[in-house]
């Protein structure tokens, strides 16, 4: 008789938050050194900037966190440690994310395409974007505390979490049974 453990179950998550983000999506994509002494920048800073603060600023205003403000260790707004603050901070957290990027004026109009020229930017590049912009928001403690993500690129109204403009569709959830 061969004796097997049982399948784990599926871990059961809670829905906590439907962030629409409007904007032209910029992916994080290379950064460029600019010499000794004179540090690190983006190559797309102009465009992901931006991008990355409407994300802050939608997140705060859907979840009602706020960011890290430092006083030796200790958050002023909340009295918090760094270490535990966020909104949903040291617990694993699942996000959807749906980026919705400007479909060109040379796709055709009345069947579905997708976006998948340079000018879209990678997929994992407006990932990384997406999810800096949680941490700085104050929703997470950290980009690392992601357990599972999932990432779609569309073009608007080609997709069912597709946004009329581009802009991006973030959805975050929880463990389930996990305190707040």
């Amino acid at each position: 008789m061969t004796l097997t453990a049982p399948e784990p179950a599926a871990p059961t998550w809670d829905h906590r938050a439907a962030i629409a983000v409007y904007g032209t999506p910029a992916g994080q994509g290379a950064i460029s050194f600019l010499g000794k002494g004179r540090g690190a920048r983006h190559t797309n800073d102009k465009t992901l900037k931006p991008w990355r603060q409407a994300i802050v600023l939608a997140t705060r205003d859907t979840t009602g966190c706020h960011g890290y403000t430092d006083f030796n260790g200790i958050c002023l707004t909340c009295r918090t440690p760094k270490p535990d603050h966020g909104l949903y901070a040291n617990i694993p957290t699942a996000v959807d994310i749906t980026i919705t990027v400007p479909k060109p004026k040379s796709a055709p109009k009345r069947r579905r395409t997708w976006p998948i020229t340079r000018a879209s930017s990678d997929i994992d590049h407006h990932a990384r974007a997406c999810l800096d912009a949680l941490s700085l928001s104050g929703v997470i403690r950290d980009d690392s505390q992601i357990t599972e993500l999932a990432i779609r690129k569309v073009y608007p109204g080609e997709h069912p979490e597709a946004l009329p403009t581009p802009g991006a569709l973030i959805r975050l959830y929880t463990l389930a049974g996990a305190p707040e």
